[in-house]
């Protein structure tokens, strides 16, 4: 099949690399316990929202899985999506008590290219950012090449993680914000 331009069509490949439930279990593979809470966003979390990432929220409502050990939270997971160049990414962001990233995985990619997203290299680069650290494509995070648009994808889908986790668990009294 040609474009009309003569091109060749690019065909995505879909890569399951993670199925949720397998997800949940290495993200915390050493809680007791996890279990889901479905939180919506208010007129208020929605205005926080915006206010922290410049756009509305794509969705009124998400689901963050807690793991627990007795009665202490281990962390806190989202499973999401983002548009790399044109098909989502699945990924998962386990985030600590602190509201720190703990661990990113690309549970399902889509494109034709740019996979390389998934790799550890790539994914480490999130570990132990948390709201007051610059997360950022071509700043703290790097991206690689051929992969820009799929990593600038992770890069908005960490910050939404984040920022949800502020507005739904953050417990520590409110941090100025610049």
């Amino acid at each position: 099949m040609l474009l009309s331009s003569g091109a060749p069509a690019a065909f995505a490949q879909t890569s399951v690399f993670l199925k949720p439930a397998d997800a949940l279990k290495l993200i915390f593979k050493d809680s007791k316990e996890v279990y889901k809470e479905d939180k919506a966003l208010g007129e208020s979390e929605k205005a926080e929202f915006k206010r922290r990432l410049g756009y509305q929220p794509p969705r009124d409502s998400y689901s963050f899985y807690l793991g627990k050990s007795g009665d202490h939270v281990d962390g806190y997971a989202i499973i999401d999506e983002e548009v790399g160049k044109v098909l989502p990414i699945t990924f998962i962001t386990r985030i600590s008590p602190q509201g720190k990233v703990d661990a990113v995985e690309v549970m399902v990619y889509r494109e034709s290219h740019g996979g390389e997203v998934s790799s550890r290299r790539f994914l480490n680069q999130f570990k132990q950012k948390g709201l007051n650290d610059e997360i950022r494509l071509h700043g703290s995070i790097v991206n690689i090449t051929g992969a820009t648009l799929s990593s600038r994808a992770l890069v908005l889908g960490v910050n939404r993680a984040l920022v949800l986790w502020r507005i739904f668990y953050d417990k520590s009294p409110a941090q100025p914000t610049s």
